[in-house]
């Protein structure tokens, strides 16, 4: 088993936005979260990459 976090759907589909380069502002309006969960989410991508 490797060691990375598990990440929910939500969270998967959040980088994945971001990394298609949508901004932090319009993915939380998108998926309908508050900002500051987006940016934690995105603040675990390069760990995972």
């Amino acid at each position: 088993m490797s060691n990375k976090p598990t990440l929910t759907p939500k969270e998967k589909e959040i980088q994945s936005l971001f990394v298609r380069g949508k901004s932090p502002e319009t993915i939380a309006v998108r998926m309908g979260m508050k900002l500051s969960k987006v940016m934690m989410v995105i603040a675990m991508l390069p760990k995972l990459l």
